[in-house]
């Protein structure tokens, strides 16, 4: 496995974690790690993927994750990995900064 290569690891907890995944001798290291959640609409309709940040509330964008707490790791999908790419370009990254009541707009003005 190459060094930051884009993959995506199951959990023992049954999460599917995609991330740039390093592999130590104890651990392994998930840079910008993102939960893929499957979500469906309504029955019968398609299943779509969404992708959550893991460990949002981690001050950094690296975890370090003890290797038996991982059941595999294997490449995405190219459209999965694409979605990813996307949603952690640099470019379109959104500012992180929480949302809070000082900041909504007040309804008597």
């Amino acid at each position: 496995m190459a060094s930051d290569e884009i993959l995506v690891c199951r959990l023992v907890t049954g999460e599917d974690v995609i991330g740039k995944i390093t592999e130590g001798s104890k651990t392994i290291t998930i840079i910008k790690g993102f939960v893929i959640i499957p979500t469906q609409s309504a029955k019968g309709q398609p299943i779509q993927l969404m992708l959550t940040p893991y460990a949002p509330y981690s001050d950094g964008d690296s975890i370090e994750i003890r290797a038996d707490k991982v059941m595999s790791i294997t490449k995405p999908k190219e459209q999965i990995k694409q979605n990813y790419i996307t949603n952690t370009s640099s470019i379109l990254a959104p500012k992180k900064q929480l949302i809070t009541e000082t900041g909504l707009p007040s309804l008597d003005k």
